[in-house]
């Protein structure tokens, strides 16, 4: 780490003021000074960001100039969010530039912003994790971070990343390279590794001022309050705590404690299983631990107290977790085309997409970025000191200062006892994942699951990874499945059906809806 960063003060100065931790993050990129952005999505038939850039580029200040440069493989999908971009562009009287590229190469030259945003039928292998690992006795309810499913959906995009990561190297080095695919943990440890020009990487979880807005609601204070609301977050991406918190200089942690407590005495027991019995979960851990957690819905993954083993099962206050329901987030997504054919093609005004549309956490880190704002954002960034009691190279999310010179953590609360070893498990596991995939060495993989808060066994990690492996050999790394012995490939088993969805949700929402 101390290597990359001496290699990157080549590139610009060391920013000094005392409110922010030094860090790689606080170089000033050798960047042209243009007037206008250009911004690559590669994955742009991403639809729950996609299309949210789309919107951006209309309505931000500073991006509406800009290029708007659109990156898929699939041809119909890069027609349908380019025709998108179009017609909102028509609308909305912007004046940004639009391209559309099947290969991303095409789209890096003076780019200023490369966002990573794709993946390879999401939902489908989700549900071949998801439903391989529970016959193994492994429950994830979201099954893209931890557990299995973290280290497969990492192995499924590791070498597209790695391959980008290269030509961004070669074609645009002074561009952000900011990553926004899960796990995001695991990529941001990775990039932190191989990637010589600046980066970040991002999720939805923790959006200001949204976050702040529904703590202030659920306490019942007004939103107008916000100036005087502080909290403290930290953790690794997806296991984030609420350490502090204070409203007007008085501390409401424990009120904002006892507020998730009731919610949860009226809480819904049909949710969908990243959104199941949230709060209930939130209180408890609060009770044990003495912090909060902010992303309840991917929090409870990361403990074995809800996978269903023990004798006191039936005496938790939460069942079993509930598995991923891949079929419902099919459907969804495929709604969400629908809803941008009927867009396109006229059938729905493109005025209601700009009426009802709103930005996205990567959007607006990219706008402080750009206008040198100042503004305030959780982002995954090397500590390098910020949270005293967790190692300064931990890849963590951290309330950040971003201006043009990019996110850079401010100071946080210690990790409060207890905590601060699951934060090193956790980083453990993401670490081998990373070691593993750059080695290739499945051996790192399989300790990677046997560390894993929710893998019980050794016998299960050996017995997971060889069925994953066979299950998924044609969207994986080659090397993993030449490993494998002719007598471990008949280990295999294929993915069950998931079932009937029950109910219905807006997936499109953010974890900031469903973190408690």
């Amino acid at each position: 780490m101390r290597e990359n960063i001496k290699k990157r003060l080549e590139m610009g100065k060391v920013n000094r003021r005392p409110d922010v931790l030094d860090s790689s993050f606080s170089i000033i990129p050798v960047l042209p000074m243009q007037k206008h952005p250009k911004i690559v999505i590669i994955g742009a038939g991403s639809l729950f960001f996609g299309r949210k850039l789309i919107w951006s580029m209309n309505r931000l200040k500073g991006l509406t100039n800009g290029h708007l440069a659109l990156v898929d493989t699939d041809p119909n999908h890069l027609a349908g969010m380019e025709a998108l971009a179009r017609k909102v562009r028509a609308e909305s009287g912007a004046d940004h530039a639009i391209s559309a590229h099947a290969d991303f190469r095409d789209a890096l030259p003076g780019a200023d912003f490369v966002i990573l945003s794709f993946s390879k039928r999401n939902a489908h292998f989700r549900g071949v994790d998801v439903q391989i690992s529970a016959r193994h006795g492994i429950r994830m309810c979201s099954g893209d971070t931890i557990g299995p499913g973290g280290v497969f959906r990492a192995l499924r995009e590791f070498d597209e990343i790695h391959r980008i990561v290269r030509e961004v190297e070669r074609l645009c080095p002074e561009a952000w390279l900011v990553n926004y695919i899960n796990p995001s943990a695991v990529f941001g440890m990775a990039l932190q590794k191989i990637c010589r020009t600046p980066w970040f990487a991002l999720c939805d979880s923790l959006h200001i001022p949204h976050l702040q807005k529904n703590y202030l609601k659920l306490i019942g204070r007004e939103e107008e309050e916000i100036r005087d609301f502080r909290m403290r977050i930290a953790g690794v991406n997806h296991f984030t705590w609420l350490i502090e918190a204070d409203l007007h200089g008085r501390d409401v942690l424990s009120e904002i404690h006892e507020a998730i407590r009731r919610k949860g005495a009226t809480e819904r027991e049909d949710a969908y299983a990243k959104s199941l019995l949230n709060a209930r979960i939130s209180a408890q851990l609060a009770d044990v631990f003495g912090a909060i957690p902010v992303c309840t819905a991917h929090t409870k993954e990361y403990l074995p107290y809800w996978q269903g083993y023990g004798v006191h099962v039936d005496d938790e206050p939460a069942p079993p977790l509930k598995l991923f329901e891949h079929e419902e987030r099919t459907r969804i997504t495929e709604l969400m085309w629908a809803d941008i054919e009927a867009l396109t093609s006229g059938k729905r005004p493109v005025s209601e997409f700009l009426e009802k549309g709103a930005s996205d956490h990567a959007t607006d880190v990219i706008q402080a970025i750009w206008n040198d704002s100042g503004e305030h954002f959780y982002v995954n960034v090397p500590n390098m000191g910020a949270v005293p009691n967790l190692p300064e190279a931990a890849l963590l999310e951290l309330e950040c200062i971003v201006d043009r010179r990019g996110p850079r953590p401010i100071p946080a609360p210690a990790m409060p006892c207890g905590l601060v070893s699951l934060q090193h498990r956790i980083l453990e596991t993401h670490e081998l994942t990373v070691e593993g995939y750059l080695r290739k060495d499945p051996r790192l993989l399989v300790r990677a699951l046997a560390i894993d808060p929710i893998v019980n066994s050794l016998a299960t990690a050996e017995a997971v990874f060889k069925d994953l492996v066979e299950a998924q050999k044609d969207v994986l790394p080659a090397w993993l499945s030449e490993g494998l012995s002719d007598e471990e490939r008949t280990c295999g088993t294929q993915a069950a059906d998931a079932g009937a969805a029950q109910g219905a949700v807006d997936l499109q929402l953010g974890q900031t809806r469903e973190g408690w």
